[in-house]
């Protein structure tokens, strides 16, 4: 019998487990990271089968740029998802976090441990970039990666620079960028034929990462394309914005039926950059 050994996905900011449920079921092998101690129960009860078959790892640690024990962890009471260590982050959007100890563990760790995975998804609110400098180094990289791109509300106080994120990107030599617009994710489709793993019937949500890789739809993006576009939409706003989100709230309610929109930057959403290497 002709067995194939499965793909390899890094589901690093785990959450409620919807992005490691399609990872599953399309067919790869998973290891989701999860710092919520409430989170990680949940998920144990539900993938208890994937976890008995050694299709998912769960780590429940957060990433910190060395092993370095325990560390802050801030969970947000509300809006479970904005899980963190970093005390400022989304604080001007909502103030009710309760601070709690986790064991930290390094994406060169995991790595070294589990290998180098086909894709990685990255989205822990303020320290996804930690990740990015962990891949310095590795003659192997990942042929795809999500991040989430941080935006000038996320941090009270501080200003942080996503251009940090782009850029470190392409010294790690990836190119090709495409942008996902996190705040439509139910209007994406599972592609059929899929171009990834096997064919998958999900309804992405605002807590999916959505499609990724070959199966993710829009433009590429140069380095200096994506830079540019995230600095004028963000940055030197143009009087005629105010048109342009009307067409965006506009497109919501059509259901994306009149007007084929494509990803683009806009302040009505959040947004996962998703790289690509050659």
């Amino acid at each position: 019998m002709n067995f194939r050994m499965k793909k390899l996905v890094f589901d690093i900011g785990m959450h409620v487990g919807n992005d490691t449920n399609y990872y599953l079921k399309k067919g790869f092998k998973v290891v989701a990271v999860e710092a919520n101690k409430n989170l990680v129960a949940k998920a144990n009860a539900r993938f208890q089968e994937d976890i008995s078959n050694n299709d998912l790892t769960i780590i429940d640690k957060a990433i910190s740029e060395i092993n370095s024990g325990e560390i802050d962890f801030y969970i947000n009471n509300t809006k479970d998802d904005w899980g963190t260590i970093f005390p400022e982050w989304n604080r001007s959007l909502n103030n009710d976090f309760s601070k709690i100890k986790v064991e930290t563990v390094s994406l060169k760790d995991i790595i070294d441990e589990h290998g180098m995975p086909y894709y990685i998804k990255i989205d822990i609110e303020g320290a996804d970039i930690i990740c990015l400098k962990s891949l310095n180094g590795y003659k192997e990289l990942p042929k795809f990666i999500s991040i989430e791109l941080p935006t000038p509300n996320n941090f009270k106080n501080k200003n942080e620079n996503p251009l940090e994120i782009i850029t470190l990107l392409s010294e790690l030599g990836y190119k090709k960028f495409k942008i996902s617009d996190q705040s439509i994710n139910w209007s994406k489709k599972n592609m059929n034929p899929p171009k990834e793993g096997t064919f998958v019937n999900i309804k992405f949500d605002g807590h999916s990462s959505g499609p990724f890789g070959n199966e993710l739809e829009g433009k590429f993006y140069s380095l200096d394309e994506i830079s540019a576009a995230f600095l004028k939409n963000y940055y030197n706003p143009s009087p005629f914005d105010i048109f342009y989100e009307f067409k965006i709230k506009l497109n919501y309610y059509l259901k994306m039926k009149l007007f084929k929109m494509e990803n683009k930057f806009h302040k009505n959403g959040w947004f996962d950059l998703h790289a690509y290497l050659d």
